[in-house]
């Protein structure tokens, strides 16, 4: 009788499966907090004018025109710009894992990574001020994806995506008449495909297996 017969019991029969690859990415996250201001800033722009030259130029230059022109300024413009009155730089490491399973729609086992790309960040941002009013409390919640595309033996390829969950950042800044600005970085540092070793065997059972037949 085949084994894979519905028939057959599945008595004393052990099956050792190995552990599956696991894909580690280390991400190197970078949040900045910025506190501008809107100002004023008048700003001369310039363009390139003609000129009368020096009499002796002209008298050299006698038998032909001569063309002088310099860069003068035309007129003042008034624009916006942003200052930064404050900023504090924040970096850290968040490690994603990802377990192959062979019941995936994914192809074989991986063996190489050949891309590594974060999309979709988001970030929002919170100012706490603390009494008495110099300092306050800057906080930023962001999320995003890490797509990795992988290769098996074979060369087929397959991209995971892997979601961040939610992440935060604070941090303690001079806000003074300033407005809170965010800005966060992502990028893949480091990639591995790492194969767990096996369990220990545990020990022999003290226990032997008996077959008994009753007559009925």
């Amino acid at each position: 009788m085949p084994f894979t017969a519905p028939t057959v019991a599945n008595k004393g029969n052990l099956f050792h499966v190995g552990p599956s690859p696991i894909i580690l990415v280390t991400v190197q996250e970078w949040v900045v907090f910025n506190i501008v201001q809107s100002t004023l800033l008048l700003i001369p722009t310039w363009g390139i004018q003609p000129v009368s030259p020096p009499a002796n130029a002209l008298a050299a230059h006698a038998s032909r025109p001569l063309l002088h022109e310099e860069l003068q300024p035309r007129h003042i413009e008034l624009i916006t710009a942003e200052r930064v009155l404050d900023s504090v730089y924040l970096a850290t490491e968040n490690l994603f894992q990802w377990y192959y399973s062979s019941s995936s729609p994914t192809p074989g086992v991986p063996v190489k990574v050949i891309a590594c790309c974060a999309k979709n960040i988001t970030a929002r941002q919170q100012l706490v001020p603390i009494p008495p009013g110099s300092h306050a409390l800057a906080r930023a919640f962001y999320n995003y994806e890490i797509l990795v595309t992988y290769a098996d033996a074979a060369g087929h390829t397959a991209t995971i995506t892997l979601m961040s969950g939610p992440r935060w950042q604070r941090a303690f800044v001079s806000p003074g008449p300033g407005r809170l600005e965010v800005q966060v970085k992502v990028a893949c540092s480091r990639i591995e495909i790492t194969t767990p070793p096996p369990p220990e065997p545990g020990p022999a059972s003290p226990y032997k297996p008996v077959r008994v037949w009753v007559c009925v």
